[in-house]
């Protein structure tokens, strides 16, 4: 059987090593471990996985499947994306990871991708490379809870092996979130994770604080 050398690019781009600045971002996390919402690897598992199957995940799933559809309009999908962006900084965390990515993308893999924002960049750079939406989707979804958990880690006493405990067990929930969004479009969009929307509104005034957003 033929390596698919797509998934190495794909490692790549959704690596903690490629520069988009992910590590600067905790999603309103840093808000919500200051409320104390979240507290331990219990209560952070169950904040992710609201995050994952009611708000921002299940989005970012259904944007990269749209901008991976053909004659996707980048500019018409990432001006939707923008309305549907419930806090400044959560729209802020967005465009400047996606903008990171597409200038590097662009400089390595010469193309000419516009700044969106990240999962319409990664879902255009996808189709591009004529990816398997399945594997953009669920390694993404993979990634942007390392991303979070990451960040708990330096926010909260949770330690390594807590750490990839909370990963494991969402990995499910990123494989059926993958399933999901094979039959959902932009038309399908909504968010119950209300109190992931408040954090991050909350965090534009948290002081002292480590993260951007």
């Amino acid at each position: 059987m033929p390596i698919d050398g797509n998934l190495l690019i794909l490692s790549q781009w959704l690596s903690p090593a490629f520069p988009i600045g992910a590590f600067t971002y905790s999603h309103g996390l840093e808000a919500a471990i200051e409320a104390g919402w979240v507290h331990d690897a219990v209560s952070l598992q169950n904040w992710l996985e609201d995050v994952l199957e009611q708000g921002t995940g299940r989005a970012d799933a259904i944007w990269i499947r749209a901008a991976m559809q053909d004659g996707a309009d980048l500019d018409d999908l990432n001006a939707l994306a923008r309305a549907y962006a419930p806090a400044a900084e959560r729209l802020r965390e967005a465009e400047k990871q996606g903008a990171a990515f597409v200038k590097t993308v662009n400089a390595v893999w010469f193309t000419n991708f516009p700044a969106v924002q990240l999962p319409l960049a990664v879902g255009a750079a996808a189709a591009r490379q004529r990816m398997d939406g399945d594997a953009v989707v669920s390694l993404y979804l993979n990634a942007f809870v390392g991303n979070l958990v990451s960040a708990a880690q330096r926010l909260m006493r949770l330690g390594q092996t807590e750490a990839q405990q909370v990963v494991t067990a969402l990995t499910p929930l990123c494989l059926r979130l993958t399933l999901v969004s094979r039959s959902e479009g932009v038309e399908d969009l909504w968010s119950n994770a209300f109190l992931s929307d408040i954090a991050a509104m909350k965090h534009e005034t948290q002081q002292p604080r480590l993260f951007q957003s």
